[in-house]
């Protein structure tokens, strides 16, 4: 993070963040990255050598070769914002990642959560493969689930209204006869003895 001091709540969800933190994921991103752009890392450091976005974009032009994105080389913040921007932006629309599996500007732009940049990479490759951009054994983590329809047919379906499910609950038992709702309750002196 940067050198200024954090404190309260900023400093526990940073330390949050850290804790999650995997190194390996972390490696196993930047090589599958490396891979498809066929060239390494500036630095040494995930975050920085993404930070400008040249890279992430370089990475949606070699898995979309057919409609390639535009990207500035400029060390200027807003233009490098704006890359990082047009990555997330394939992220939907080119990939369908969804918004949730996907980080912020922020988060990689100004080191906030290094964890979910990581968590994007891995979402990418994941709907990468499943949409056919890159082949099954190049896919970062378990692949995603296919759709699966089961069709029931309306004999099945009627037996299923018979049945009182568990989720219903069990009311054989007690019950509420006797009750005389705003009605005083004596206590016996048995009932007594055990208050104590």
């Amino acid at each position: 993070m940067s050198g200024t001091p954090i404190y309260g709540l900023d400093r526990e969800l940073a330390a949050k963040a850290a804790a999650k933190h995997d190194p390996v994921r972390e490696q196993e991103a930047r090589e599958w990255i490396e891979s498809f752009v066929g060239e390494a890392f500036p630095s040494e450091g995930f975050q920085e050598s993404l930070k400008d976005g040249v890279i992430l974009c370089k990475l949606i032009n070699a898995l979309t070769p057919d409609t390639p994105v535009k990207f500035n080389t400029s060390k200027m913040p807003f233009k490098q914002m704006e890359n990082i921007n047009t990555f997330l932006q394939s992220l939907t629309t080119t990939f369908s990642v969804p918004p949730h599996d996907q980080f912020q500007t922020i988060d990689l732009y100004e080191n906030k959560n290094p964890t979910q940049v990581v968590d994007t990479i891995f979402a990418l490759s994941r709907h990468a493969g499943q949409k056919g951009l890159i082949p099954p054994e190049k896919v970062l983590g378990p692949r995603l689930a296919e759709k699966r329809t089961v069709d029931f047919s309306d004999e099945i379906l009627n037996q299923g209204k018979t049945v009182i499910g568990l989720q219903m609950g069990y009311a054989g038992g007690a019950n509420a006869s006797g009750v005389s709702y705003g009605a005083r309750r004596e206590i016996g002196g048995a009932d007594l003895g055990r208050q104590g």
